[in-house]
């Protein structure tokens, strides 16, 4: 190649690489000043997509951390709720163990009334006031779907007769017992609540209560006389009917209180006093509660990934307690509505136990739910890391190798624009 004036070849290619260098030098100072090896689009178009997405489902397993965690604490807040409700229906429990002794005079039992008619009010201020964060927890306004509970009865005191210490079984009854056989006898048992409960055969559906069987004589006779109390109303019925002994339909109570059929054992006059107790618990329909939709906690970092958690009201109208009253009395039974008491109580406490056992297992839920987001969470930011982090030892070697092809360059240019000045020597 001759020596041009109007073109500096060598020049322009020193030019160029060194353009090219001070370009790569630059990108490898943004790269070593930000610690990543993707700043722009321009970077690598698709590896920032791919890493942006991850990152978007990092950020989102971030914050579903942080709900599961809120949800937890809500959790909490409502079963400690559940654990002072649970202490206040043993209260009430105890002193209707107490109310159920004859020893006691009805204003005793009335003075006992007057505690456990606070206690109730306390269950429902608890019931009404238990919030988190604004949201209330247990007033019912996020219960959500409810199975139906079904209806159910109960032999909860059944004495053995003294005429049959053998406790004699025939063709699967029991007669040694004073209640030998308890059955539902109608197909309304199961149905919701209806009418007014008579004090003939229950008409209508199923209500909470509490039927007393008790040998009595009559002066006449040695019979059963039959109560029913009603826990809703507080109604006390007594049977018109006075029912022999015996082992047959028509001697036993058949279809008597509220849709139930007991079959009698064969007392006689050494039984006078002896009673049984059947506690009867009524029907509730499956809600749907379209108005109180149960919490969904956004568990993780897609759409639709929720937990769903309905906490049913725990208050005295739910739990079926409202009308508890250890005074209330008939002629024959002066501690009935206590002995009523005690089997609404237990049915409660069954109730409230079942939910608690429910929200705990909600808590090791969200527990495990909460460990899955974070092991989610450090493994897609180890994918994104890969992809958009930058490697500092290889970036680190490439910059020093830039750096010093940027000086050569330099040196070289230098030294090309001084070799087009050689042309002068020609002219001397």
């Amino acid at each position: 190649m001759g020596l041009t004036v109007a073109n500096n070849l060598l020049a322009n290619n020193v030019q160029l690489n060194l353009n090219r260098n001070q370009d790569s030098l630059k990108n490898i100072v943004t790269q070593l000043s930000s610690g990543l090896r993707i700043n722009t689009a321009a970077d690598d178009p698709s590896g920032l997509a791919i890493a942006t997405n991850l990152q978007t489902q990092v950020d989102g397993f971030q914050q579903a951390v942080q709900n599961v965690q809120n949800a937890n604490n809500a959790a909490q807040v409502a079963e400690g709720a559940l654990q002072t409700t649970t202490d206040i229906l043993q209260r009430v429990r105890s002193l209707a163990v107490e109310a159920a002794s004859d020893i006691n005079s009805n204003s005793d039992r009335v003075n006992l009334q007057v505690e456990v008619t606070q206690l109730l009010l306390e269950v429902n201020r608890i019931s009404q006031n238990t919030n988190f964060n604004g949201a209330s927890l247990l007033d019912g306004s996020h219960s959500g779907f409810q199975a139906r509970q079904q209806a159910f009865l109960t032999v909860t005191a059944n004495s053995a007769l003294a005429t049959n210490g053998n406790l004699a079984t025939v063709n699967g009854i029991n007669y040694g017992f004073l209640a030998a056989t308890v059955a539902a006898t109608s197909a309304n048992f199961q149905t919701t609540v209806g009418g007014t409960q008579g004090v003939a055969a229950g008409q209508t559906g199923t209500s909470d209560g509490t039927i007393e069987l008790q040998v009595i004589n009559t002066g006449v006779s040695i019979a059963i006389q039959e109560t029913f109390v009603n826990s809703a109303t507080g109604v006390v019925s007594v049977s018109k009917t006075l029912y022999a002994p015996g082992n047959s339909a028509a001697n036993g109570v058949a279809n008597a209180f509220d849709n139930v059929g007991v079959r009698l054992g064969t007392f006689t006059s050494a039984d006078v006093g002896t009673t049984a107790y059947i506690k009867i618990s009524q029907n509730v329909a499956a809600l749907t509660n379209p108005n109180n939709p149960a919490f969904n906690f956004q568990s993780a970092a897609d759409e639709g990934d929720v937990i769903q958690v309905g906490i049913q009201a725990t208050n005295t109208s739910t739990l079926r307690i409202s009308n508890v009253n250890l005074a209330l009395s008939a002629s024959n039974a002066p501690s009935l509505g206590a002995e009523d008491a005690i089997g609404q109580i237990d049915n409660a406490l069954e109730r409230l136990l079942t939910q608690r056992a429910q929200l705990g297992a909600v808590i090791v839920r969200l527990n495990e739910d909460q460990n899955n987001d974070n092991i989610a969470a450090v493994n897609l930011q180890a994918s994104e890391s890969s992809i958009r982090d930058l490697n500092v030892g290889a970036a680190t070697t490439e910059f020093t190798k830039l750096q010093v092809l940027v000086q050569v360059g330099t040196s070289v240019l230098a030294q090309s624009n001084a070799n087009a000045q050689s042309v002068l020597g020609l002219f001397r």
